[in-house]
């Protein structure tokens, strides 16, 4: 029993960063209908800057970079929209282009060499439980963005905006909201989000240039698991593939561990499960 709490304890530390990269995409999914499928290489990004520069600066100009390639993303949206392209499937295909860009960039620059940096060399014993106080700062950072994102949607004028701009994006312009251009920060908010995903799997267990595309993988079917209607469910997603993985690794083989986030994405969308209930609950 003890071992089985480990586990569980360990696939939510895990599950935390999936949650966090699963909250831009779950929002860019009520708010604007499509998909931000470059959120892994903004964590990559960040993290790639984070481990050259090292220390608090390099944690700034991290989450600097992956901002500056998530306002390409929103510039893009823009382009779009203007052009009279309100396809959901042509941006989503956009962030994936960027996703692949960013990768390239990232390999280009810095090769195939692992970004890892030391994170706290504190160990916790807990119950017999050996527990590296990184995981914690993890799930306590995830929880606090996924409340300030629940404040921001349902507490301020902008969450408002937002909602009214998804369930009725013409009655929301006639009513003088500039529903482009709230929308585009939403890409704007997944490149901070995914930039901070990014750092603290950096301190966490590394990343190297690979691993924009399974980050990516990973955040989509955290947010589409439990309903990709509501960021909430996002994260929860985000803990559960933790769990998942982690008992997967811890009783099975290893190599299935990988395995689990493509087994939920073919699972949900042949379930016909992704649509399902895309504005409940967010009508202003």
């Amino acid at each position: 029993m003890l071992l089985f709490t480990e586990y569980v304890i360990r696939g939510l530390f895990l599950g935390a960063m999936y949650g966090l990269l699963a909250l831009p995409m779950s929002l860019a999914f009520v708010t604007v209908g499509t998909i931000d499928f470059a959120v892994g290489a903004y964590a990559l990004l960040a993290a790639a800057i984070g481990a050259t520069v090292g220390g608090t600066l390099g944690a700034v100009l991290g989450l600097a970079g992956a901002l500056a390639a998530s306002l390409v993303m929103a510039a893009v949206f823009v382009l779009l929209k203007r052009a009279g392209h309100h396809d959901t499937i042509m941006i989503a295909l956009s962030s994936f282009g960027l996703a692949v860009a960013i990768g390239s960039i990232v390999l280009a620059s810095w090769g195939s060499t692992a970004f890892v940096r030391q994170g706290l060399d504190a160990v916790w014993t807990v119950g017999g439980i050996r527990i590296n106080p990184q995981g914690p700062i993890n799930l306590a950072v995830g929880l606090a963005l996924l409340a300030g994102l629940t404040a921001l949607l349902f507490g301020t004028g902008l969450g408002r905006m937002l909602r009214a701009s998804a369930v009725n994006a013409q009655g929301a312009e006639l009513a003088g909201i500039p529903v482009v251009a709230v929308q585009a920060l939403i890409f704007a908010a997944g490149g901070l989000l995914g930039g901070i995903a990014g750092l603290l799997i950096l301190y966490s267990s590394g990343l190297d240039f690979t691993a924009g595309l399974s980050l990516t993988l990973s955040g989509f079917a955290a947010s589409i698991v439990f309903g990709v209607s509501n960021p909430a469910r996002g994260f929860l997603g985000g803990l559960a593939i933790g769990v998942a993985e982690a008992l997967s690794a811890g009783y099975g083989s290893g190599a299935m561990t990988a395995l689990i986030p493509q087994f939920v994405v073919l699972l949900t969308l042949g379930l016909g499960m992704l649509g399902a209930g895309r504005y409940t609950g967010y009508r202003p």
